[in-house]
Order: structure tokens, then sequence, then C-alpha cells
């Protein structure tokens, strides 16, 4: 039985050998067409996340910028019957519970993404003086990506209504974008690409 076994394997040993050049191909396809995936797969990965962190950013700020006219609006509805906006700052707005109990968050404005906003007048937000007709709701420490998505964002036409200035603050300047003035409102798209810094940009969207 045993000399059975030695001839059998004498006799299939060159086809076995003739099997080994293969199946190292195939195997080396194999790896070949793995790497191709990975190569390709990567790059892949890494856009749809680039595009799934970009589209949630762009949704926070499509909402803060709705929370923030939201308030304006509440603001203007409990000032309709006072002759200006003397004594409005950020501590009065949360006493009278002037804005959405939701974004009052340990004695602060907080939006979405953990934005703070502050309310009164020029950069400061100090408390607004007296006959001003118009405050401040300021944001500040937006990079360079948050300060363009922010004031570049399209408003609806009451929110323009209201829109009397936006500025952008930073270290290389004060720009202020008005109707009709050199920087002028509606801000369009790209338009403050050169104007936002790369880090610490303030905003203050100026109301009435």
């Amino acid at each position: 039985m045993k000399k059975a076994l030695i001839n059998l394997q004498k006799k299939i040993q060159p086809y076995l050998c003739g099997l080994t050049p293969i199946l190292k191909h195939s195997k080396q396809i194999f790896i070949d067409k793995k790497e191709i995936i990975i190569k390709v797969s990567v790059p892949l990965v890494i856009i749809v996340l680039g595009y799934a962190a970009c589209s949630h950013s762009q949704r926070i700020i499509t909402k803060n910028i709705q929370s923030i006219f939201s308030i304006s609006d509440a603001i203007r509805a409990y000032y309709a019957d006072k002759p200006n906006y003397w004594g409005l700052d950020t501590d009065y707005v949360i006493k009278q519970n002037i804005a959405p109990a939701q974004i009052i968050k340990q004695n602060a404005l907080i939006l979405d993404g953990n934005i703070q906003i502050f309310i009164g007048s020029g950069f400061d937000a100090d408390t607004v003086l007296p006959m001003a007709e118009s405050y401040d709701i300021v944001v500040h420490h937006l990079n360079k990506a948050q300060c363009m998505s922010y004031a570049e964002k399209d408003l609806s036409d009451e929110q323009r209504i209201s829109l009397l200035s936006l500025s952008i603050i930073n270290g290389s300047g004060v720009y202020i974008f008005e109707w009709g003035g050199r920087y002028s409102l509606p801000i369009q798209k790209y338009a403050t690409k050169k104007l936002c810094a790369d880090k610490d940009n303030t905003l203050i969207w100026s109301l009435k």
C-alpha cells in the first residue's frame, strides 16, 4: 500500500508543480486588486466624510442664522411700544426672557455648535444708550470658513429689511457691508474670501 502511494505521488507531482505558478499568479492578482480597491476607496471615503462634515456644518450655520433673526424679531416685538432700544444688552435679553429658552445656557446665549452670541452695541456688545434706534448681535472667534459661511448666507426678504449692516472685524481690518456701500449688501458668494482671516474673526449684525 505504501509503495502504491509513493508511485501515485510521483505520477501527480509534475501536475502539482505546474499548478504552483498559477496559484501564485492568482494570489498576486488578488493582492493587486486589493491594493487598487484600497487606493480607490480611501479617497472616496475621505470625500464622503468631508462632504458629510461640510453639510453638517452648513446645516448648523443655516439654523443659527435663523436663530439670530428670530431673536431680532423677538427684540423688535418687545421694544415695539418703546421709543428706542435704550438699556438693551445680553443680560437684559436673558433676564426678560426675550430669547428662546433653548438657547439660554448658563446665563449666556449659545447657539448650535457652541456659538455664543452677544447683544448690545458695538464690538463689546455694550448696553445700548438712549436714543439708539438700532442694536448689534455679535459673534466672536470664528475661523475663516465660519466667517465666510455666516457672512455670505442667503437671507430672506424679511431678514434683509431688518439688517442695516454686517461688519467683519479681524487683525487685518474692519470691513462693513452696507446697502449701497463700498462693500455692498447683500453679500455675494466669495466676496468675503479675502476679508475673513484664518482665525479670530468677529461678525456684527447691525439691526433695526
